[in-house]
């Protein structure tokens, strides 16, 4: 046994007052007066013995109580040989997942763990260090921020910079990966690890996977795929336009299963000029992610030219000129100059007798830049070794207009036909056309009963598509048919409706993005409310790549900006890392069970200050013992009380 105050131990000098007042009080005679004494001379003798029995039971229970009385003052203890060593280290777990509420708590996991050093720190003043997970000094009494990128904890460095910690104190919320990534720390037992978990059951949680567009000729439809962790309660998710409710639904989603909602944005055309967007759940109990934001880039009208010899394809014309979405110019493909090509976003050309080396140099040019080429064959065209640049093989001419042969149904599987058709019937009238070339490369969108491509896609990024024959009655009658109009906007659109949603990471080191219309040699920043940031960047035609300053990038929007006109251009969106909202959660009992054989690690039952203080006292003292000498100098007291009020 120990004493954590021996000074004390100096008022067990008062046992001499117990002591004195026995031989002077105790020990004095009374003299009664009697006629004859001589029949009381037995019980003298008797009441004698028994007096002295008595204050002799007294004197002890007083001894006892000055004894033990000290004792508690001096705050004796029994070495404890589980807890040996004094808490030295706290690791602060500062990820974005921390700001989740505590359970059965008003704040944040972060916020309750800062209350908690603030309290140690009133308590236990010595010398503690306390570090953030990305080793970063902590200040009691201070504001503390998230650290957005952060997803985990790396242990193993954090005690490498801090080599004299022999006992750790981890406060965290205890993500799976914050335990399964550091399983070879936790097995040094040189080192004592101190854990205490807020969560006795694991917290439900949306998890945002992707977020894409779909459109439907003049529609569009926003589809967000999520999965849930936690039990398989129904949340609601509404989909805002700044600030304005475009829709909500109500859904029922399996725990770690995926599952997809759609909300539709009325008309391509109907949000030009409100680019923000934002999914909300308000019903899950980890709330640091109850947003998704995301951001439509705004294309403006789709640029389309349409190149083609003396006769012009009316058909074609029809299509897109006086069409709101578009903005359509045609020209002599002779007479064309192919510099300005990089001016409009799809080009249609009708490649004849006069297709040469030059044009199809440009063609290809423009396509391995990003935009959407359409080359349709002339009657007259022979020149079929200059399609294999454009990702076509063993091309050659076949046959002529005489025999008209029907078209296969198209595959409904194939992402190309999204949102074309309601339901696809195996007896649906299909167009037909006459053979005329032959390939025997690219993904067919459409082909003949016998195999032979009538419409294919090529490319690096599958932005070249290439019809097998001229559009023309003489050939076919495929610009009758009910698919002209929805395949020729789904090219169109394809690549851009598709590349239209913008939102990033904050795990994310680099972005890339397009966005037309910013010239070169500009320097772009991205701000917000609170911050105005100049990131390392690279610009290349329409494509954007911007790399991301650590730990400074937070959840939400920000501007994209000309640094020097300060021109918006348009809006970038940042979301918490996935690994952040796809983890579960240890409760106290996990741990325990998963740290059972492990004597270096301890799990605290309850998550409250009056839990850790105990935890630290008794590494602190060992085992106090002061409470059960307070017991016993009571007992002393009421020892006392009886014996004088029950031995007559």
């Amino acid at each position: 046994m120990n004493i954590t105050n021996p000074n004390a131990l100096w008022l067990l000098s008062f046992l001499v007052i117990p002591i004195l007042i026995h031989l002077f009080q105790f020990r004095r005679y009374k003299k009664l007066k009697f006629s004859n004494v001589a029949f009381l001379k037995a019980i003298n003798q008797e009441q004698r013995n028994t007096r002295r029995l008595k204050h002799l039971l007294i004197l002890l229970s007083r001894l006892l109580f000055i004894i033990f009385f000290v004792l508690c003052i001096a705050k004796p203890f029994w070495p404890s040989q589980k807890a040996a060593g004094e808490v030295n280290l706290i690791i602060l777990d500062q990820s974005a997942s921390n700001l989740s509420l505590a359970e059965g708590r008003p704040n944040a996991v972060l916020e309750e763990n800062m209350n908690l050093i603030n309290q140690l720190q009133e308590q236990f003043p010595e010398n503690i260090k306390i570090i953030n997970e990305l080793g970063g000094n902590v200040e009691p009494y201070n504001n503390v921020a998230i650290h957005p990128r952060s997803t985990s904890i790396n242990l193993e460095q954090l005690l490498k910079e801090n080599e004299n910690a022999s006992k750790v104190l981890l406060l965290s919320d205890f993500q799976t990966q914050v335990i399964d990534d550091n399983k070879s720390v936790f097995s040094d037992s040189s080192r004592q690890f101190v854990m205490m978990p807020p969560y006795n059951e694991s917290p439900a949680n949306l998890l945002w996977d992707s977020v894409w567009v779909t459109n439907n000729t003049l529609n569009e439809s926003v589809i967000l795929q999520f999965s849930k962790t936690g039990s398989a309660e129904s949340v609601n998710i509404a989909l805002e336009n700044e600030e304005s409710l475009l829709g909500s639904r109500q859904v029922t989603v399996e725990e770690n299963t995926f599952d997809t909602i759609s909300f539709q944005l009325q008309s391509a055309s109907s949000l030009q000029d409100k680019q923000r967007f934002t999914f909300t759940s308000e019903d899950a109990v980890a709330t640091f992610d109850n947003k998704f934001y995301f951001n439509k880039i705004n294309f403006g009208k789709i640029k389309v030219i349409l190149l083609s010899g003396d006769k012009e394809n009316n058909n074609i014309r029809s299509l897109f000129e006086g069409n709101d979405l578009f903005e359509f110019s045609s020209e002599n493909v002779n007479n064309y100059s192919f510099q300005s090509l990089d001016n409009y976003d799809v080009a249609i050309v009708k490649v004849g007798s006069s297709f040469n080396s030059f044009q199809a140099d440009a063609l290809k040019a423009y396509a391995e830049r990003g935009n959407t080429l359409i080359i349709i064959p002339e009657a007259d065209f022979t020149a079929t070794e200059l399609l294999s640049g454009f990702g076509l093989s063993n091309v050659r001419l076949v046959s002529s207009s005489d025999q008209e042969i029907k078209l296969q149904n198209p595959d409904p599987q194939n992402p190309f036909f999204n949102n074309i058709f309601q339901k696809t019937d195996r007896n649906m009238n299909m167009p037909e056309a006459a053979l005329f070339l032959n390939w025997q490369s690219g993904q067919n969108l459409l082909a003949y009963i016998n195999g032979y491509p009538f419409l294919s896609r090529t490319g690096p990024n599958q932005n070249i598509y290439t019809f097998s024959t001229p559009l023309n009655l003489d050939y076919t009658n495929f610009e009758r048919h009910g698919l002209f109009l929805p395949i020729f906007y789904k090219m169109a659109f394809f690549g851009k409706s598709e590349n239209r949603l913008n939102y990033h990471f904050l795990d994310e080191d680099v972005i890339e993005f397009t966005h037309p219309g910013i010239p070169s040699g500009t320097i772009l920043k991205i701000e917000n409310e609170e911050q105005e940031l100049i990131p390392d960047q690279r610009i290349n035609g329409d494509k954007i790549s911007l790399i991301l300053p650590q730990e400074e990038i937070m959840a939400g929007f920000y501007e994209l900006r000309d640094s020097k006109t300060d021109s918006l251009y348009s809006y970038l969106a940042f979301n918490y890392p996935k690994d952040e909202s796809r983890n579960s959660f240890y409760t106290a009992v996990q741990l325990q069970e998963l740290f059972s054989a492990s004597e270096n690690i301890t799990v605290l039952d309850e998550y409250d200050i009056s839990t850790l203080e105990s935890y630290l006292l008794e590494s602190k003292e060992g085992f106090p013992l002061w409470k059960y000498f307070l017991i016993l100098a009571l007992l002393s007291l009421l020892a006392e009380v009886l014996i004088i009020r029950l031995l007559k």
